[in-house]
């Protein structure tokens, strides 16, 4: 009796599921935790099962041992369930079979080494050389996880045949030394139960019963090596959301829990569909949004709010970024006036290069924050240390050093050799190439852009030394080279040129400059210990949280969907990255469309407009009321607009349904 006031009919039916496979389509808010949680505790009391046959997976250690902790409170003992990752769970085996132990395996520092000195090695030329290894360590990793032939990977960082080195190479250092990393524990683990079928069958006996968490963002080979651990039975209790499928970058596919059911026949399915976290405007907003999504499981959750309990979703139009940032300030000081904690309210974003004039700002009105994803460090990235180093020589600074870093960007062809002075002497270098025209001109012409860069306030400096140096060009020429797409430059260059934006001096600018990344380095070591702080976080980086209010920045085509996303399957995972961003807000989401976004005309994003627009309701035949015209009957529509036929003035009127639905000027009539 307890169990029917305590859970929705859908819970209850997957917590006393019994045998076989399971999918359980577990929406935000739906309690997902409480279903896995309480089907343990339900096959202990009820399915005579051993606590030591049940293994529960989840996919980081924080959410194995919430996970451990909410279990071992309803049950008010530890039964020998395991509870682990991924990676912890075939660490286990594998230390089992090899007798590893955490000594072979390889640090994050050490990977970063290694791959840093076989760029070194072979004379690879790419810059910024930190986040470029980072960046190679996560495509070997992918390499790894989506069992592809390395002949036939194609990489995103760099040349082809680079890659292969770099692969192969770090392969070779992590043999030789007796050592693996994470990606490993997931190869080698899915290769011994393949080809041990002694083992396997070990381990089958030992665990009985699966049940996996966020099972969306599971990877080919975490599910090829879970179903080598499932027994005849395929006891496999698989809870997750296809709509909130967002590390498609990390070898997540969603169609494996799409085609789990054709994996196993017997499979029943389950949709936790009441969301309990949301209010129902953001419930149907966000339903409006992802049923746009072709390859999806369809399913309609329902808020467990009542309609009055809840204010609507606001859309809020702005000219610019700066407009968006004082706006989204402004509105959260009158939140923390009205008694709403500050650790309520979220700023959520694409991309984490983004915030930086934000948290700015954020710094320069005493609002405490902190941030859930690493913001990159602007001013270390090649293309703003370039930027800035161009600055400093034209205001006087002479240092080889910094020279050396701008002088072939764009090429002048200027040699290192007529660089052997410190400080350096610009005199010297045209009488080094006197008998070399060309290259002359090319040095007056850079004293000249020196000359014009320190006559300019720090905005129209950026902008010409882009533009009118050439600096744009070597980027997009760089990024040739490396054989990637020069966006991820431009938008560096982008975020630092807003960052001048505004500033009369460059005295004044460095000043700033240098107390933002003073403060972010502070802020960095506070921010974890700020019990009372604005969380900032990137789409990706809020999935699995909530906050009783939501910002949502920047939400224009480019950036969300972002400007790379071009196939059907990226535009689709970027819809579900919005839809995960919509579903973290429990009553309040504020969502920012600035006009003018990097100095470019920003189109609004299809999500937002999706997300005003209940299609549903224009259908033809449906009779509407219109503020203006009245009753109507639709007789046409597609995706930009309808055709509607007004009895009062007997005339059909063409109308935006962007326009028409974004300003409420219809709505449905309950006419017969």
């Amino acid at each position: 009796m307890e169990e029917k006031q305590q859970f929705s009919k859908e819970q209850l039916e997957a917590i006393r599921h019994e045998k076989g496979p399971m999918l359980v389509l577990a929406g935000p808010g739906s309690g997902k935790t409480t279903v896995i949680t309480h089907r343990v505790k339900y096959m202990l009391e009820h399915g005579r099962v051993n606590g030591s046959q049940i293994l529960v997976i989840t996919f980081t250690k924080a959410a194995a041992g919430e996970m451990k902790s909410r279990f071992e409170k309803i049950m008010g003992y530890s039964s020998g369930v395991t509870f682990g990752t991924f990676h912890s769970v075939f660490f286990m085996i594998l230390r089992h079979a090899y007798g590893y132990n955490g000594s072979n395996i390889i640090l994050e520092s050490e990977k970063y080494q290694i791959i840093r000195s076989i760029i070194e090695k072979h004379n690879m030329e790419y810059n910024g050389q930190d986040d470029f290894a980072k960046n190679v360590i996560a495509e070997i990793g992918l390499v790894k996880s989506e069992l592809t032939p390395i002949g036939q990977y194609h990489s995103m960082n760099m040349k082809p045949e680079d890659f292969r080195i770099a692969y192969r190479e770090y392969e070779e250092v992590l043999r030789a030394n007796n050592k693996i990393d994470f990606d490993d524990m997931l190869v080698f683990t899915y290769e011994l139960l393949r080809d041990r079928p002694d083992i396997r069958r070990m381990w089958q006996q030992r665990f009985r019963y699966i049940l996996i968490d966020e099972f969306q963002d599971i990877n080919r080979i975490q599910y090829q090596t879970v179903k080598l651990l499932l027994g005849k039975e395929h006891n496999i209790f698989a809870v997750g959301d296809d709509d909130q499928s967002v590390y498609g970058f990390r070898g997540a596919d969603t169609r494996i829990m799409l085609g789990f059911p054709d994996d196993f026949p017997d499979t029943r399915m389950v949709c936790l569909s009441i969301n309990y976290r949301c209010s129902s405007a953001i419930v149907e907003s966000a339903g409006r949004i992802i049923k746009n999504n072709k390859k999806r499981y369809q399913k309609e959750i329902r808020s467990a709010f009542e309609k009055s309990q809840c204010e609507r979703v606001h859309v809020i139009e702005v000219e610019g970024m700066r407009q968006e940032t004082d706006g989204i300030i402004q509105k959260i000081r009158e939140m923390n006036q009205q008694g709403i904690p500050y650790s309520d309210i979220a700023i959520l974003y694409r991309t984490n290069s983004e915030p930086s004039g934000l948290a700015m700002k954020l710094m320069q009105n005493n609002i405490p924050f902190r941030m859930k994803d690493n913001m990159p460090d602007l001013f270390s990235h090649f293309v703003v240390v370039n930027i800035l180093d161009y600055i400093k020589a034209a205001l006087g600074n002479r240092e080889r050093a910094l020279f050396l870093r701008i002088i072939n960007r764009p090429n002048r062809y200027i040699s290192r050799e007529c660089l052997e002075t410190d400080p350096v002497d610009l005199e010297r270098m045209q009488e080094f190439y006197k008998d070399n025209h060309r290259i002359v001109q090319n040095l007056v012409t850079l004293e000249t852009d020196f000359r014009r860069i320190a006559e300019l306030k720090p905005y129209a400096a950026v902008n010409y030394i882009r533009k009118a140096v050439g600096y744009d060009e070597y980027l997009k020429e760089y990024a040739s080279y490396r054989g990637i797409d020069p966006q991820e430059y431009m938008d560096i260059a982008d975020e630092f040129l807003e960052m001048a934006r505004g500033a009369d001096s460059f005295i004044e600018w460095f000043n700033l400059l240098n107390e933002y990344r003073i403060k972010l380095k502070e802020q960095g070591k506070t921010a974890e210990h700020a019990k009372d702080a604005v969380v900032l976080a990137t789409m990706h980086g809020a999935k699995g949280l909530e906050f009783d209010q939501v910002f949502i920045m920047n939400a224009v085509e480019g950036m969300t969907p972002h400007k790379k996303s071009v196939t059907d399957a990226e535009l689709e995972e970027e819809r579900r990255m919005f839809y995960v961003a919509v579903t973290r807000a429990r009553y309040g989401l504020y969502i920012y469309v600035p006009k003018v976004v990097y100095g470019k005309t920003g189109q609004i994003s299809r999500f937002v407009t999706e997300m005003v627009i209940d299609y549903d309701m224009l259908q033809v035949g449906n009779k509407i009321i219109h503020k203006r015209y009245g009753k109507g009957v639709i007789t046409f529509v597609d995706d930009k607009k309808i055709c509607v036929y007004f009895e009062k003035d007997q005339i059909t009127k063409t109308l935006s349904i962007e326009y028409t639905i974004k300003n409420n000027l219809v709505t449905v009539s309950e006419d017969d």
